[in-house]
């Protein structure tokens, strides 16, 4: 048996931090004023070991074995997007809405345009399912154009992000 200080000696603790264990239960309370030296090495062990493996006692405490899952998660994807990207399979936010904006441009401009390109066809329809026809011969070339204006941009696309790729390679060299 032996008093606050002789425990805090026998673990190498101030006074203050044995008895700050006390009040947080991880030492066993003292019997009659006094301390059971070896089952208070026991219990600091204890808790020493749950600390290490990241299994704190507090709300407070981080968990470390959470946290390191974490950073390797966070440097796992890091690492893929990284090979995505070097493969060609990402490209850049502002390449990608460039695209989108000039294809939305596209669309407009060319489904604005049907009524004007059709008109002189559809007036000499003589039923109206001539001219019905001929209005879905107008839209479905609008659309094969728009089709090879996308893929073109897609094309555009993956040469520049080859382009990036490549320059990258060779500044890595």
């Amino acid at each position: 048996m032996a008093t606050q200080k002789q425990v805090a000696r026998h673990l190498d603790l101030t006074s203050r931090s044995v008895r700050e264990l006390l009040e947080r239960g991880v030492l066993p309370p003292a019997t009659r004023g006094e301390l059971d030296v070896d089952a208070c090495r026991v219990a600091y062990v204890r808790h020493l070991r749950a600390a290490a493996a990241g299994r704190g006692a507090g709300s407070g405490d981080l968990d470390l074995v959470a946290e390191r899952a974490r950073l390797a998660k966070e440097q796992a994807d890091q690492a893929a997007l990284k090979n995505a990207q070097l493969r060609g399979e990402l490209i850049p936010a502002a390449d990608h809405e460039e695209s989108l904006i000039a294809l939305a441009s596209g669309v407009a401009l060319r489904i604005r345009a049907v009524p004007t390109r059709a008109a002189p066809e559809v007036r000499l329809a003589t039923t109206d399912r001539e001219a019905e026809e001929l209005l879905r011969r107008f839209i479905d070339e609008a659309l094969e154009e728009l089709a090879d204006a996308g893929d073109a941009m897609l094309e555009q696309a993956a040469a520049r992000e080859r382009g990036g790729a490549e320059s990258a390679d060779a500044s890595a060299r």
